[in-house]
């Protein structure tokens, strides 16, 4: 299921409804020229037929629409500006319209214009009108090699790692294996608990797929240690939360909704995997600013109950997210 959290009207982590049904939206970012299309035409070879994609363009005339179109049977374009700002309702119209086709897609890929910011995007996913039907299935934030030091140079770029669930280097043929091994390096520094893989010519290396990298974000989540202090992400701070135990879902529920809430015009991305008193299943935590997404995942079974979250902002306060986090634990049986 999925809930979802606005600060000044947050619900808690009871679950009455579980909504499986929903759609998974993917939201490929990236600058000017990294090679998105490229890569979405790849993936869609492998994908359902009933694979939906919404394509943005900047300008007022569409070039990426034509060149994935003999791929997608399902395809949207939207031109004339960003989807995450001037052409906003057109992104809202047109994930609605995918949700309430018959049949509905088994996914939709929406690929931003590379001068977009994801927030915007993933608030019409949260807040829009087809937000009951669509969950948001992961950020791809797709990164040239060839030219990621210049393209860092813009705020844009580092917003766009900021939000990353999966960062992919493309047009990796001509670079050193040490350049690469660096750039990865860093990059993590940027997109601290993204999945990180390389691209040749539009194609993942190795074996990896999109759904195998979308898979793989619990294990990098789960791989993430306990930090002391924050993690100097250069212009996104990092907060790593752990606990190994249960929480107890009204006191985060009540946390979420206030020292979150707070601080939601700095905050860029929040992900994890809890373990809830009374839940079986782990609870994937996602969400972007003022708004928190809940569901459930795989049962625990034997596994040790280990709660992690990740918050990525601006100017985090470190102490104070930690002192509220380990207020939400929950309290042991009879106390």
């Amino acid at each position: 299921m999925t809930e979802t959290y606005h600060p000044r009207t947050a619900t808690n982590l009871r679950y009455p409804r579980f909504v499986h049904g929903r759609i998974p939206v993917t939201v490929v970012t990236g600058f000017l020229g990294a090679g998105k299309s490229t890569l979405l035409d790849r993936w869609l070879e492998t994908l359902p037929t009933d694979t939906a994609v919404i394509v943005n363009e900047e300008g007022a005339v569409g070039i990426d629409g034509a060149l994935l179109a003999k791929r997608a049977r399902r395809l949207r374009e939207i031109s004339g500006g960003c989807v995450c700002c001037v052409t906003h309702e057109a992104l809202d119209a047109a994930l609605a319209d995918f949700a309430a086709a018959t049949p509905t897609p088994s996914r939709i890929l929406v690929e931003t214009s590379g001068v977009a910011s994801p927030a915007g995007v993933i608030r019409i996913l949260t807040r829009g009108r087809a937000r009951r039907q669509l969950r948001l299935d992961g950020v791809v934030t797709v990164v040239d090699a060839s030219r990621a030091h210049q393209r860092m140079q813009f705020g844009l770029t580092i917003e766009q790692l900021g939000f990353a669930d999966i960062v992919v280097m493309s047009h990796i043929d001509a670079q050193p294996e040490a350049g690469l091994a660096a750039l990865e390096t860093e990059l993590a520094g940027y997109a601290p608990g993204a999945v990180l893989a390389r691209a040749s010519r539009g194609r993942l290396t190795g074996a990896q797929t999109l759904l195998g990298l979308l898979d793989a974000r619990g294990g990098v989540l789960r791989a993430l240690p306990a930090l002391d202090g924050p993690v100097a992400s250069h212009r996104v701070d990092a907060v790593s939360l752990v606990h190994d135990g249960e929480l107890d879902e009204e006191r985060f529920g009540e946390w979420v909704q206030t020292a979150l809430g707070a601080i939601e015009t700095r905050l860029l991305r929040i992900k994890g995997i809890l373990a809830v008193r009374g839940v079986d299943a782990r609870v994937i935590v996602q969400g972007v600013s003022e708004a928190v997404e809940v569901e459930l995942g795989v049962p625990w079974g034997r596994e040790a109950r280990t709660s992690r979250l990740v918050i990525l902002g601006l100017e985090l306060d470190d102490a104070g997210l930690r002192e509220g986090f380990e207020a939400c634990v929950a309290a042991e049986p009879g106390r």
